[in-house]
Parts: structure tokens; sequence; C-alpha cells
């Protein structure tokens, strides 16, 4: 006797309406029957971009912005030189005193004071390099906002920084330094031997800066081979200390040819009270002239 047959399934039945190649059969699609389509969601607007904020909107987001977000603006307020952002930028350093300083973000805000500028941004900074703590790239970054803020450092706070580890921070100290103290020359005058040259050279400007006669060779030497606005006006300080030389002056004509550091070397010759210093003022810009018709 014949066995009777099951009846087919549905799912059976599906399978058997596609052919060879696996496409359904028209008016069949087991893909869609199992996995409708997900509606798409509409993407939420656009935040604007920092620069497109207004300055109240600005200094609304700065207290409370995530990392991801504070970065931006608060390069923002720095480059527009919100002074009411100073106490918000402050404010966000201290709280990150508590975690220790240290990642992107208070160099963002150093920076950002720098920019400003102003006594309380001065004071900021000046009293953040006057505790501790302090490393690695921060520690750097607070030593240049120092220098562009002129911020007038204790003399043990100085002294510490000059004898910082980091060869980095070490070579910002010496740019910070301002007044004449013996303790302070004395740590200069040991770092021109330091084995990191940027350290070595910032120690020399720096004692240059300060009026220092035994640093004119070097300065001089360093404005003939290197020139920079640093080392010309440090090596000008020096001549108009201790007066002008034969040396100094070549110097400051090699560093004449440099169109960039021209108008340094004319302004200061100018201030030099001195017949050979006005003659070669005279015939720097004579050439000047010349160059320019040419």
């Amino acid at each position: 006797m014949a066995k009777a047959r099951k009846p087919k399934g549905m799912a059976e039945t599906a399978l058997n309406q596609m052919d060879l190649f696996g496409a359904p059969a028209q008016g069949l699609d087991p893909v869609a029957s199992v996995n409708p389509p997900t509606p798409l969601r509409p993407r939420p607007p656009a935040e604007p971009a920092p620069a497109d904020l207004d300055d109240a909107v600005l200094l609304a987001l700065l207290p409370d912005a995530p990392l991801s977000k504070a970065l931006p603006l608060i390069a923002e307020a720095g480059r527009r030189r919100l002074t009411a952002a100073i106490p918000l930028l402050g404010l966000r350093l201290k709280r990150l005193a508590g975690y220790g300083l240290n990642g992107r973000e208070p160099v963002a805000v150093l920076e950002a004071l720098a920019a400003i500028g102003g006594p309380q941004a001065t004071a900021i900074v000046a009293g953040l390099l006057g505790g501790v703590g302090l490393a690695g790239p921060v520690e750097v970054a607070a030593l240049t906002a120092a220098v562009r803020l002129e911020v007038a450092l204790d003399r043990k706070v100085l002294l510490r920084l000059l004898g910082t580890a980091d060869a980095a921070a070490r070579a910002a100290a010496c740019r910070c330094v301002r007044q004449a103290e013996f303790p302070v020359i004395d740590a200069l005058e040991k770092l021109r031997a330091d084995p990191d040259r940027a350290v070595a050279t910032g120690a020399v400007c720096a004692l240059g800066r300060l009026g220092r006669p035994t640093v004119r060779a070097d300065l001089a030497q360093l404005v003939t081979a290197a020139p920079t606005r640093e080392t010309v006006a440090a090596l000008a300080s020096v001549m108009d200390h201790v007066g002008v030389d034969a040396d100094s002056l070549v110097a400051l004509r090699r560093a004449a040819r440099h169109a960039d550091l021209r108008q340094v070397v004319l302004e200061a010759l100018d201030g030099f009270d001195d017949a050979q210093a006005t003659a070669l003022a005279a015939k720097l810009r004579q050439q000047a002239v010349q160059a320019d018709a040419a």
C-alpha cells in the first residue's frame, strides 16, 4: 500500500516556491517578511561651531562643558580675548587641580589665559606656578604663559623651576627671569653648561637681558650663526649696559640681512649713543632702500 503523504507546512511551501538560485517566487519576499525595514531616525540638528556663538552663549557654555566640547570653546575664548572668560577658565583649572593637572585641558586653558592677558590672567598663572604638582606639558605651558604675561615670579619659585628635571621647563623658566638677583644669576651661569642646547641658549639670553658682560661673546656668536629676536634683544641689552664693541656690531649687521630681523636690529642700533652704531644704522637703511628699489 502507498504511504500517505504529509501535508506541506507553510515554510516548506515557501521554500519550494523559490528557484534554484535562491530568488523568491513572484510576490514573495522572505527576508522582508522576517526582518521588516527599520524606519530611519531623523538626525539631530548640528550644534553651532564655537566661532558662530555670540559671547554670552559661549560664556554660558564654558563652565560645565565636557572635555570634547570644552576645548574648542576655550580656544575660541582665547581667540576673542574675552576678559569675562578669565574667571571661568580659572574655575576649570581649580576643578582639574583636584585630579591632577595633566592632559590637554589645562594646556588649552593656559594658552587662552596668555592670549587674553590682563592682571586677572597674570595672577592665575603666577599662583599656579607658585604651587606644586605641575609637570610635563602643563608646566611648560604655564611657564610659556608666564613669559607672554610678563609674570614676575618669586625668587624661590624661579630657582625651583630653573632646577626642574624637565629640560623644556628649564628652558622656559630661563625666559621668565627678569630681575638680576645673585642666586638667580648663579643658577643661570650654571645652566650655560646644560647638556640641553635650548636650556643653555635660554640661560645665555637671560643673562644677556640682565646686561651681564660674561655672555657678550656667546651672544655675538649666537646672533651671527642663528639670529632670533630673542638673541638680538639680549645682545643689544648687554651692549646697552657695557658699551658698544666691534664684534657685536658685526653680529648685528649680519642679523640685519634677515628681513624679519632688520627692524629689530635698527631699533637696537638707534638706542645706542655711539657713532659707529649710528653709522651702521644709516648704512643698513640705505641698503634696505636700494634692495626695495631693485
